[in-house]
């Protein structure tokens, strides 16, 4: 009986870590989405970056996900 409760635990635990999985490639999608509509970043094009932040005098920042 113990058993199975751990096991039943530990399905609902893995079932909440794929669900939250799933919303947060969701949030980094439209992230991705309102960002470039705004035109406020550059994503996934270092070469393009580094010549804006040349031409602008500006730092570069760069995120990794």
């Amino acid at each position: 009986m113990k058993r199975l409760c751990m096991m039943t635990i530990g399905c609902v635990l893995l079932m909440i870590t794929i669900g939250q999985t799933a919303d947060r490639a969701t949030q980094v999608r439209d992230d991705r989405e309102m960002v470039e509509g705004e035109g406020l970043w550059i994503y996934n094009d270092l070469p393009i970056g580094f010549a804006e932040a040349e031409r602008t005098g500006k730092p570069l920042l760069i995120v990794f996900r």
